[in-house]
C-alpha cells in the first residue's frame, strides 16, 4: 500500500469535515453521523482496494484486475460524491433562503454553480487516479 495512491481522498474528506464543524445548518448528532460515514467509508474503501491489488500483484496484471479495480473505483466515487453534493445542496439551500436582496441570490447561485463544478472536476481526478483502467 502506498500512501500517496489515496492522496485524492484527502482535500475531500478535510472540505467536508471542515464544512460539517463549521456550519450551523446541521444538527450535532447529524454532523457526527457524517464524520461517521466518511471515516468507514474510507476504511472500507482503502481495505477493499487493496485486497483487489493483493490479488492481482504479480506480472503480468490481468485485465479483470483492471475492470475490478475501475468498478470499486467506480462505486466509491458515488458513495463519496453522492453526501458531498447533498451537504453542499443543502448548505446553498439553507444559504440562498437567507439572502434578502437579489445580488446576494445571484452570487449564492454562482457559488453554488461553482461548487458543483469543482465536485465534477474533483470526480475527474477521483476517477482517472484511483480507478484507471488502460
Amino acid at each position: 500500500m502506498e500512501v500517496g495512491d489515496y492522496f485524492p481522498l484527502v482535500p475531500l474528506l478535510v472540505v467536508v469535515a471542515v464544512v460539517l464543524h463549521r456550519s450551523r445548518v446541521f444538527p450535532d448528532i447529524v454532523k457526527y453521523i457524517g464524520y461517521g460515514y466518511f471515516f468507514v467509508l474510507t476504511l472500507v474503501f482503502i481495505i477493499v482496494r487493496e485486497r483487489i491489488s493483493h490479488l492481482y500483484e504479480h506480472p503480468p496484471i490481468p485485465d479483470i484486475y483492471w475492470k475490478k479495480n475501475s468498478d470499486w473505483s467506480d462505486i466509491g466515487l458515488l458513495l463519496y460524491l453522492v453526501p458531498t453534493a447533498v451537504i453542499f445542496l443543502i448548505l446553498c439551500f439553507s444559504w440562498f433562503k437567507r439572502e434578502k436582496d437579489f445580488k446576494g441570490k445571484i452570487l449564492m447561485s454562482l457559488f453554488f454553480v461553482a461548487g458543483m463544478g469543482l465536485l465534477f472536476v474533483y470526480a475527474f481526478f477521483f476517477s482517472m487516479t484511483l480507478g484507471y483502467s488502460p
